[in-house]
């Protein structure tokens, strides 16, 4: 990854992470020990918390090669999608074949 610049470094990289906690969001959702509406709030805040504790790590590793607004920025519309993406996909796949 050394041939990308600091951008595309953040971007890939957020895409993969917000796949990873749709994933996550997916399990937590899926649990059934929890009232249904709680999982959502649930998921909502590791997706949330995830993406700030991100920013403060790429904050810290891209000091000096980007500014801060855009590494907040960067990637946002990624995450979000891959993470609501692949929420819907886990949860419908897992609570279809897995009853």
């Amino acid at each position: 990854m050394s041939y990308l610049k600091p951008g595309d470094k953040v971007f890939y990289l957020r895409a993969l992470i917000g796949f990873i906690v749709g994933v996550l969001s997916a399990l937590l959702s899926g649990l059934r020990t929890v009232p249904f509406p709680l999982t959502w709030a649930l998921a909502i805040t590791l997706a949330s918390v995830v993406y700030y504790v991100t920013y403060r790590a790429f904050r810290r590793a891209f000091r000096g090669k980007m500014r801060k607004r855009d590494i907040m920025v960067t990637g946002i519309e990624a995450y979000i999608f891959l993470w609501l993406f692949s929420w819907t996909l886990f949860y419908t796949v897992w609570r279809y074949w897995l009853p």
